[in-house]
């Protein structure tokens, strides 16, 4: 019966069975030894990497669920099927082990892959303000603001791109995501980044000063808006599931007046460097 159901790869023994898992030849090894009389026992070994057993459960879990329902039926065991409805009374379809794969790409990877950005961005940013070898040639032509404004704008540009990169990453493993409204959503975290990096580097006497306060300020605050609905990092996870949230306007706002306040603070800093 689970021949049947999974059409399986067979081996001679479980020593071969795991050396093909161990090469990735296989995506999982099911050890059985079916009985149709007495209890069935499986043992299951899937791949130690977590991304590739995050894809393999659902997958498994579904064989498995089909070869119980059979053998239940086989057995004339009543199968208990549960449905969903929605408030209105709608049908609700949720497939057998869709969660698992739900909460690691939208709760967890999706977010990380903005924080991690968020951060090297701040980080990065500092750098740059600190990096006064060109400037006194660049304001015989443009002003100050005018120099800061373009460094803010080429490294969030750069982010948004590397953002979307992963982004189609991810969809090219499966996963669906909305891309212009995930890294539109992502811009409220990058420019908070960029803003604190910027009100850190007026109050610091040097670079490496400036990113360590800077990282003891951003990271705690970011991983807090993990905890609590709406905050940049929900906006992120509404915006992969093509879920438009208003909230993202208000923090927007709130991020460009920031935004503007710490370019004057920046502005002032490199002024008083000349």
């Amino acid at each position: 019966i689970f021949e049947r159901i999974a059409h399986p790869v067979k081996f001679e023994s479980l020593e071969e069975a795991l050396a093909s898992l161990k090469n990735g030849e296989v995506d999982a090894v099911v050890l059985l030894n079916e009985t149709l009389n007495e209890t069935n026992y499986i043992d299951v070994y899937i791949p130690k990497e977590d991304v590739k057993a995050v894809k393999v459960i659902p997958a498994l879990r579904k064989i498995l669920m089909d070869y119980q329902d059979t053998l239940r039926a086989y057995k004339g065991i009543p199968i208990l099927r549960v449905k969903a409805y929605d408030l209105s009374g709608k049908p609700i379809d949720v497939p057998e082990g869709i969660s698992i794969q739900f909460r690691f790409m939208y709760t967890a990877l999706i977010p990380l892959i903005v924080i991690l950005t968020a951060i090297i961005l701040g980080v990065y940013v500092i750098d740059i303000l600190y990096e006064e070898r060109c400037l006194e040639v660049l304001l015989c032509c443009v002003r100050l603001r005018d120099v800061v404004l373009a460094k803010i704008l080429a490294v969030t540009f750069v982010s948004a791109v590397l953002t979307a990169t992963w982004l189609l990453g991810l969809i090219a493993n499966g996963v669906s995501i909305n891309v212009p409204l995930t890294v539109l959503s992502s811009y409220t975290t990058y420019i908070l980044s960029v803003s604190i990096a910027m009100m850190v580097f007026r109050f610091s006497r040097n670079r490496e000063e400036a990113q360590l306060v800077y990282s003891l300020i951003f990271i705690p605050l970011i991983l807090s808006f993990l905890t609590f609905d709406p905050s940049p990092l929900s906006l992120v996870v509404k915006s992969a599931l093509s879920i438009f949230d208003f909230a993202i306007i208000a923090f927007l706002t709130i991020d460009l007046l920031l935004l503007f306040l710490a370019v004057r603070l920046a502005e002032f800093a490199m002024s008083k460097n000349l």
